[in-house]
Order: structure tokens, then C-alpha cells, then sequence
């Protein structure tokens, strides 16, 4: 923002300059550009690139929010097949597990099928509409209280973080 007053401010000074002319009075200097202000006003976006930046981060919103929603789309697959091999594939580990730390896959499918597919999470899961999700700070949250499942991004890639 203050970019924008100081180079509003030379500019209202160069076009007060320009309507002055040629007249000159006794002590007056020309005004010498300022090198400062010409370097910040040349790493200013133009309004074109500031639109075509918004536009981009408006896509990657997007896009985000679809991979989002297949992310959790495998998620309910996983939990309707009751395939433990494919729900161990998308955890992020260690992950809380009914408030337990599980540190491995291996530890991960030792638990096994009776403890992960629970009728009420299985239940929880498929009700989920996954075009409503929005993040949370744990997260996204799939299903309302407990049982849930929660997946966050982890090192630019999704994962389930927490099974309640």
C-alpha cells in the first residue's frame, strides 16, 4: 500500500510539474526522478498480471478442492470395499487411531479389519458428501462427531492424519 501512495504522490508532483510549463521561478529546480521509486514501480505487477495471478490462484483453489474431494472419494471406497491394504495406502503415518499413535503401515494393518471397519464409521464415511468439505486446523473432517476420519495435506500430498 505504500508503494501505491508514493507513486501516486510522484506522479500528482510530475503532472503539477507539466502544467507549470516552461515558467520558472528564481529558486525553482527541476525535479529529478527518484531511482527508488522507478525500481518499485517496475516490480509492481501491471493490473493485466495482477489479474492473470489472481485468476491462477482462484484455478489452484480449485483444483485443490477437487483433489480434495477425490482424495476423500478413495477414502469412501476404501471404507465401502472395507479394504484395509487400499485405507493403509492413504494414511500418513504415524497417525491417532481411535487415540492411539499407529507409527507404521505394518502396525496399521495389524490392527486390523474389526477395529477400522466399524458398521457405525463405515456408516459415517459413506454419508459424507464430499463436495461440502472445508478445512479445519486438524483438517479436513469426515463425519460430524465420532466416529470421523481426518486427512490434511502432509508435504504437498493428502493424507488421513487421525481415525476416530
Amino acid at each position: 500500500m505504500k508503494k501505491w501512495k508514493l507513486i501516486l504522490a510522484a506522479g500528482i508532483m510530475a503532472l503539477a510539474c507539466a502544467g507549470c510549463g516552461t515558467q520558472t521561478t528564481g529558486n525553482v529546480l527541476p525535479v529529478q526522478d527518484d531511482p527508488a521509486v522507478e525500481a518499485e514501480a517496475e516490480n509492481e505487477p501491471s493490473e493485466g498480471e495482477t489479474e492473470e495471478t489472481n485468476d491462477s490462484n482462484a484455478d489452484a483453489e480449485e483444483k485443490g478442492a477437487e483433489g480434495e474431494a477425490a482424495f476423500a472419494e478413495q477414502i469412501q471406497a476404501a471404507m465401502a470395499d472395507r479394504d484395509l491394504e487400499a485405507l493403509a495406502d492413504l494414511c500418513t503415518y504415524p497417525l491417532a487411531v481411535n487415540g492411539e499413535v499407529v507409527e507404521s503401515r505394518e502396525a496399521f494393518m495389524e490392527l486390523g479389519i474389526d477395529v477400522i471397519f466399524t458398521e457405525e464409521r463405515c456408516a459415517v464415511i459413506a454419508a459424507v458428501d464430499v463436495s461440502t468439505l472445508e478445512e479445519t486446523k486438524a483438517g479436513f473432517i469426515m463425519g460430524d462427531a465420532t466416529p470421523n476420519i481426518i486427512f490434511q495435506s502432509v508435504d504437498g500430498k493428502p493424507g488421513i492424519t487421525g481415525i476416530n
